[in-house]
């Protein structure tokens, strides 16, 4: 591994296997245990998986700023800290929106990429301006651990993981850290400003993968087929799951994945 040169912290991760560098961004208010069923998978098929914390999160410093452009450089810099690129970024809900814009910016750095019920941009309505607000609010104070536990426990409508409860206990101490508190909020409520643009400039081959029980969509089949409309993407709906496919339906997921990888 190489060493930092960056005067940034270099985002928090766990390495395992050899081969093609493919980096896994989990979403924002949870950690790299995210990817603990799609890791293994992966550096059995003969790749060098990276899981990483997002900034504030987990083990990742806290840092000045938690925005998409943010979060971009920060999986770039990672990038090349392990001087093992080009990468596949897998990355899930606020993660892919990042992995865009750092696509963008430097395509060079990536092979492909896997977004999983990406958040990519806002509606502008001002519902969606008034439930940044709200969750802005609600996520402040020794509550929050609680409160976000029950949203988070919401979204595996269907097959929740075994291990769900030692997960969610990770997630309430992290949440319990003010300063972590105040970057899990900051990101969820980031805005998408210049985020348009910069899907309709993607030139990396790329999945969408979406659960069809994914309650942060109206209609999550519809926003795959528009998101491969605008980027080309290969679109993989994982029946049943909610907004975590990867952990609900680990058994289709991953290797459709691998599938998409290798070809």
């Amino acid at each position: 591994m190489t060493t930092n040169t960056h005067a940034r912290p270099i985002l928090a991760h766990d390495s395992v296997g050899s081969g093609p560098l493919a980096l896994l961004l989990p979403g924002a208010g949870d950690l790299r245990s995210e990817y603990r069923f799609l890791a293994p998978l992966l550096a059995e098929a003969g790749y060098r998986v990276v899981t990483a914390d997002l900034p504030g999160h987990g083990e990742s410093s806290t840092v000045a700023g938690y925005g998409v452009a943010d979060a971009a450089q920060a999986i770039l810099d990672l990038i090349d800290h392990l001087d093992a690129g080009p990468a596949t970024l897998i990355a899930c809900s606020f993660a892919p929106a990042a992995g865009i814009w750092a696509a963008t910016e430097r395509p060079e750095a990536f092979s492909g990429m896997v977004m999983m019920s990406p958040h990519l941009e806002g509606s502008g309505a001002a519902s969606e301006f008034i439930q940044r607000i709200a969750m802005g609010t609600l996520l402040r104070g020794p509550w929050a651990p609680a409160l976000w536990n029950k949203f988070y426990r919401s979204w595996y409508p269907t097959n929740p993981p075994a291990d769900l409860d030692s997960e969610t206990e990770k997630i309430r101490d992290m949440m319990s850290e003010p300063q972590r508190r105040k970057a899990i909020r900051e990101t969820l409520v980031a805005h998408r400003d210049g985020m348009s643009g910069r899907i309709d400039k993607l030139d990396v081959r790329s999945l969408v993968i979406f659960g069809t029980a994914d309650s942060h969509f109206k209609d999550p089949a519809g926003e795959a087929e528009q998101i491969a409309k605008r980027t080309g993407a290969q679109v993989f709906l994982a029946e049943g799951a909610g907004h975590y496919p990867h952990v609900e339906r680990a058994d289709v997921v991953g290797p459709r994945i691998l599938e998409f990888l290798s070809s």
